[in-house]
């Protein structure tokens, strides 16, 4: 058989495979190779037989096939206008034709036959019933986004198959909570890809199908199947159910039967069973992928794919190939069946290879054996020189609107590469030559997949053993379109500001000060930018860090207080000079972050005429080592006189001190005779950056 093939079929095979119901699926042997493939349902008896691959003995060798004109342009053209461009262009179309037609062209579409439904529950209901679950499955085309706001059921009389016409999302509405769908008696596939009718002249579907369980307090599954049959296929994924119950994707009660005959199972979360829960039989064929499912807990990443309960297994039916699927067992013992191959599957198809692509997720204390059922892990058991690789997938989830986060781990050290293609197209060949980057056996690696583009993609982690270059394997990851972040708005371009260091104010020298004994002046310094309250990036401040009263000084003072010890006793009024040094700090979009660069202004101060005849302050307070705002020396030491502006020398005077009673070293005059009019005058130095 060819691969990405879609059998919708219910077959006959079950009873030849030991299974409880009457009908079963008939599928592909392997994943879609190719998006230009055709998938057909076809009549199929036992996987190895498929009569209905010749469309031409279809009609001759099976009378009970019904007849579907609807869906076979060549039986009937003049009955198929809609489906048929060919058909006689003067023929009127039939109103529901017509309406299909309508409904098709629109972004949304469901459809059964040429009628279309407002909902998938009509459109179900409007299924012909039937006592013939073997025979040809009636067709719901189904197209755009659909809400479900209840459950749909397929009751003992119906064999539907839902195919996606195009790119197709159906989800939760806001409110429901229960099993999105569910299976009593009947049949139920869901069917991505490109698809034809049974002949093979009618195209069907040609796209993906996903349906989304996400949602509030969710209480039911995606899919549960109380009995019957269901079915999944190529580019069909189930996925975002988190719910309290058992089973986030699919829910198999003892006796049903469920068909993962391709597709993807991933970002489900429940108690038990975060993509499957099965008491049932799970039968498997094709390329499977269960990963990336959990339990549901918030503070917990343990791993929860396929749960095996009570007489549940993994039945092979046919070839299993680069499939993904991890698997637990309630109540494990030794002994007990996990996986086993159908009575009915060739000799081509090997246990060992199946078991290959499946992991135990179980106790520590098990693992599965060369037949299928647990064995102590302990046991020591021949193995090859190196096991088969295989990547197992752990979650995926978008970070922004063109990259993803990856989970995911190699049972065989490795390295490791990502590469993606177009949604629905050929795997990439892997290059066993690629430098990539290491992995560890069994642990799990998170990576980043960033700058993918605005159309959907696949993704592939591509794992090369380091110890056999012939031993590799891959896995895909196909993100949800419906979760996909939106493209961020761009932010306006920020104009960095940056002030001039001169900008800087100094505030409490407009007057000239009467230094009395003891007698200590705050002063304030606002340097450029510093109250720059909503900063961009490339903005620049000038943070005032000391002062001097020396040009050079070798230490500068932190604390913004002026005076002297002693006093300043001169008859005139006399200017000095105060050095204040400036770090340069640049806003990086977070944080200020400092620079090399610093600056040194000059500013000037005057004291005003005080004689060692005056002993109480102009305010009044006494000059007894109490300060003018109140503050006390205690013992603040003298320091060596400066020269004053005039250049006459201050040696009878006390020389200035810092409130913090440190010394300030010589007070620096500037030559100038006259008192400035602003009270004080700026020098810029600037020092050399490092």
């Amino acid at each position: 058989m060819r691969k990405k093939q879609l059998f919708a079929l219910l077959m006959a095979s079950a009873l030849t495979v030991g299974m409880a119901p009457t009908a079963a699926f008939a599928a592909a042997d392997t994943a879609v190779e190719s998006a230009e493939e055709e998938v057909s349902g076809e009549i199929d008896a036992s996987d190895t037989e498929a009569p209905a691959e010749d469309p031409a003995d279809t009609p001759a060798e099976d009378p009970t096939t019904p007849e579907e004109p609807a869906e076979d342009p060549a039986a009937d053209p003049t009955e198929t206008p809609a489906e048929d461009p060919a058909a006689d262009p003067t023929e009127a179309p039939a109103a529901e034709e017509t309406d299909a037609q309508a409904a098709e062209a629109e972004g949304t579409a469901i459809v059964v036959g040429e009628t279309s439904y407002p909902s998938l529950a009509e459109a179900f209901a409007a299924v012909p019933d039937t006592t013939d679950l073997t025979g040809t499955p009636t067709y719901v085309k189904v197209k755009g986004e659909i809400e479900l706001s209840a459950t749909v059921d397929v009751p003992a009389t119906k064999n539907i198959m839902l195919v996606a016409a195009e790119d197709t999302t159906i989800k939760r509405a806001a409110g429901f909570t229960g099993s999105m769908f569910t299976v009593n008696g009947g049949n139920l596939q869901m069917a991505g890809g490109s698809m034809t009718d049974t002949d093979r002249t009618t195209v069907i579907g040609n796209g993906t199908l996903t349906v989304d369980g996400t949602g509030d307090g969710v209480t039911g599954s995606i899919v549960e199947v109380i009995s019957g049959n269901y079915a999944l296929t190529d580019d069909a994924t189930l996925t975002g159910n988190k719910t309290t119950g058992n089973g986030g994707a699919i829910s198999n009660a003892a006796g049903a039967n469920v068909y993962l005959l391709g597709g993807t199972i991933t970002g489900n979360a429940a108690a038990t069973g975060g993509g499957i829960y099965s008491e049932g039989t799970v039968n498997l064929k094709g390329t499977v992928s269960v990963t990336g499912n959990t339990v549901t807990d918030a503070f917990s990443e343990t791993a929860s794919n396929v749960v095996l309960d009570k007489d549940g297994v993994i039945n092979v039916t046919g070839a299993v190939t680069d499939s993904t699927i991890g698997v637990a067992v309630q109540e494990a013992a030794a002994g007990r069946t996990v996986v086993k191959l159908a009575d009915s599957v060739t000799e081509d198809v090997k246990l060992a290879d199946v078991l290959t692509q499946i992991t135990y997720e179980g106790e520590s204390s098990l693992k599965i054996g060369e037949d299928g059922t647990l064995v102590s892990a302990t046991d020591p058991t021949p193995s090859p020189a190196e096991t088969k690789l295989v990547v197992t997938g752990k979650s995926m989830k978008w970070t922004g609107h063109d990259s993803v986060q990856l989970k995911f781990r190699s049972n065989v050290k490795g390295t490791y590469y990502i590469d993606w293609v177009k949604r629905g197209e050929k795997a990439p060949t892997i290059d066993t030559s690629k430098v990539g980057a290491p992995i560890e056996a069994d642990t799990t690696v998170t990576a980043k997949v960033t700058d993918l583009p605005d159309y959907d993609v696949d993704i592939y982690v591509c794992v090369i053993s380091d110890k056999d270059k012939s031993n590799y394997g891959h896995l895909m990851f196909r993100p949800i379109a419906a979760e996909r972040p939106a493209t961020p708005t761009p932010t306006p371009s920020h104009t960095a500001v940056v002030p001039d260091v001169n900008e800087s104010v100094v505030q409490g020298f407009e007057n000239a000060l009467v230094f009395y004994p003891n007698t200590f002046y705050d002063f304030t310094v606002i340097g450029a930018g510093t109250q720059n309250t909503n900063p961009g990036e490339g903005d620049v401040r000038w943070v005032p860090v000391g002062w001097s009263m020396s040009s050079n000084p070798t230490s500068w003072n932190t604390s913004w207080k002026i005076g002297a010890a002693k006093g300043i006793y001169t008859e005139t009024e006399k200017a000095y000079t105060i050095y204040i040094k400036y770090n340069k700090q640049v806003y990086s979009g977070t944080n200020w972050e400092e620079t090399d660069a610093s600056e040194i202004l000059s500013y000037q101060f005057k004291a005003a005429p005080l004689t060692q005849a005056t002993v109480t302050p102009a305010d009044g307070t006494s000059g007894d080592g109490t300060s003018g705002d109140g503050t006390t020396t205690d013992g603040t030491t003298d320091v060596t006189p400066t020269t004053y502006a005039d250049g006459t020398n201050g040696t009878s005077k006390s020389a200035v001190a810092t409130g913090d009673e440190s010394p300030i070293g010589t007070m620096m005059a500037l030559a100038a005779a006259s008192v400035l009019a602003g009270g004080y005058v700026l020098v810029r130095r600037r020092k050399k950056e490092m």
